[in-house]
């Protein structure tokens, strides 16, 4: 059976060479930058994070995803992002690189509603030599395929200290090879929605639930559900949902305020189960420092005369500290 679904998943791999394939992670309340520009420092002044997901785990030939997302928060009222990420399946490999730039719109109590664009570069490589063959000499095999090209991302992004909602085309261009279908295709594009509530119960304790959907045109939807139950403002327990028809597990976190690990894994209740194993995924971030609160989102606001927003340029000015969770 395991052998069946390897060759399967080199089929495929075939099959979406140069097709277009966006990273999703069951951890995607934190590396939200990775697929919506407009989500950028949003914890933090200075972001990085960084997240690993190997999917259906022993099976030779499954997906490898990764990403790193750095961000840098430049005024009160825009943000700048470095991402880079990789998808590997089978013989299928894929890795983007891509600068991110968003500007935020504030309202009254701390809301604001943020606009990102991202610009960068694409690699799809077809590596069919690697392939393992009854038959050495298949000259079906014999080339190794390469393409880079340009690529663009949209997003909006509503924050307010309790409540936060985003949307997003991460990949507005196609990698397709040939045809109709390649470059600019609407009829292509994948979206993105998340969203994800505070719930302060106590003291000690908070309830955040989270929601990705991803949906593209004659393929199903695809949804993550996870309920984050935060202890003490510093470790939480995660359990969720995959529409795939998985459970999701897993836990996180903070150390000394700066740095935040997770963990998280699926278990497929599938008739595949067996078969496939299990799905794990690790988290690392970085936040100079990571805010335990989300209030004050704008804390760094000047206003000029007329009461709109100004930036301050004068080096050495006096900042209050600020934080958020």
């Amino acid at each position: 059976m395991r052998a069946k679904l390897t060759l399967l998943i080199c089929v495929l791999s075939v099959s979406i060479s140069f097709g277009q394939n966006t990273p999703r992670f069951s951890q995607f309340n934190f590396a939200q930058g990775v697929n919506n520009p407009a989500a950028l420092a949003i914890d933090s002044k200075i972001m990085v994070d960084m997240v690993m997901r190997s999917q259906w785990f022993g099976l030779e030939g499954a997906p490898t995803t990764g990403a790193l997302n750095a961000q840098f928060e430049l005024y009160h009222d825009m943000a700048a992002g470095l991402n880079v990420s990789y998808d590997l399946i089978g013989v299928n490999h894929a890795t983007q690189v891509s600068g991110q730039y968003a500007y935020r719109a504030y309202f009254e109590n701390d809301n604001a509603l943020i606009f990102g664009v991202s610009l960068g570069i694409d690699q799809r490589v077809n590596d069919l030599p690697s392939s393992k063959l009854i038959d050495d000499f298949d000259p079906a095999f014999a080339n190794r395929y390469s393409k880079m090209h340009f690529n663009a991302g949209f997003g909006m992004y509503y924050f307010s200290p309790k409540f936060y909602i985003g949307a997003s085309i991460p990949q507005l261009f196609q990698s397709i090879d040939k045809g109709p279908e390649s470059g600019f295709s609407p009829p292509l594009w994948h979206y993105y929605m998340t969203t994800g509530f505070y719930l302060d119960v106590n003291d000690n304790y908070r309830l955040n639930p989270n929601i990705q959907v991803k949906a593209a045109l004659n393929t199903p939807i695809q949804g993550d559900i996870i309920l984050r139950n935060t202890f003490m403002n510093t470790w939480s327990l995660n359990v969720g949902y995959r529409t795939e028809n998985s459970l999701i597990g897993g836990f996180d976190f903070l150390i000394g305020g700066r740095f935040r690990m997770g963990y998280a894994i699926n278990y497929d209740l599938g008739k595949l189960s067996k078969a496939r194993g299990l799905s794990h995924e690790i988290y690392a971030g970085i936040g100079l420092p990571y805010h335990n609160s989300r209030e004050n989102f704008s804390q760094r606001k000047y206003l000029n005369r007329k009461a709109s927003h100004k930036r301050d340029f004068h080096k050495g000015y006096k900042q209050r500290r600020w934080y958020r969770r």
